[in-house]
């Protein structure tokens, strides 16, 4: 078991891949740009000829998964993994967690063991992981809108 979610798909366009391409420009703010409403664009990140690397826009959401993708023709391939500051954030509560659970081996406070590990268990599974899939699939259908993916 992996401990950040990612998901990998293989998709097909309905159209080609430059049309699908540039719809997806239209919709993608630059990761260069500095704006304050990125509200206006679906998606920011990163287009190239025929790969992208984005992110929703939207606060919250936008740090939950990253989409990785190269379309060729009528194909492409696309992976959906967690965000960098995600991961730091969570990798940040764990080493408090750990740090927790040392102390209290070292005070003999044995209870509050089962509180640290069960707080990182909940992290893993409720936020990380159902947030992850929530936040692919609400990704993955805005995807599929702007660059009509059959399903």
């Amino acid at each position: 078991m992996k401990i950040f979610p990612e998901s990998n798909y293989s998709i097909e366009l309905n159209n080609d891949a430059t049309s699908a391409i540039s719809e997806l420009k239209k919709q993608t703010l630059s990761k260069e740009q500095f704006v304050t409403n990125w509200k206006n664009q679906t998606f920011i990140g990163k287009i190239k000829e025929n790969e992208f690397e984005i992110k929703l826009s939207k606060k919250l959401f936008g740090e939950f998964c990253v989409l990785n993708g190269k379309v060729e023709n009528k194909k492409g391939i696309l992976e959906i993994r967690t965000g960098k500051i995600l991961k730091i954030i969570f990798l940040a509560l764990v080493f408090f967690c750990f740090s927790g659970i040392i102390i209290a081996i070292i005070k003999n406070k044995w209870e509050l063991i089962f509180y640290f590990v069960m707080t990182i268990a909940v992290m893993r599974f409720v936020f990380l992981e159902l947030g992850f899939r929530f936040v692919s699939q609400y990704a993955l259908n805005k995807l599929t809108e702007i660059i009509e993916i059959k399903k």
